[in-house]
């Protein structure tokens, strides 16, 4: 059991930090394409 809980939690980790960082990524694409739309406005 104690195997198979330290196997599961490295990659669940893994995976919330590469969404959190997605997550991140897409909202600064947002915010630079928000700024330039208010500039062309």
């Amino acid at each position: 059991m104690n195997i198979n809980k330290i196997k599961k939690n490295p990659t669940s980790e893994i995976k919330e930090k590469i969404k959190k960082s997605k997550f991140d990524v897409l909202t600064n694409e947002n915010d630079f394409l928000v700024k330039n739309l208010k500039k062309a406005g």
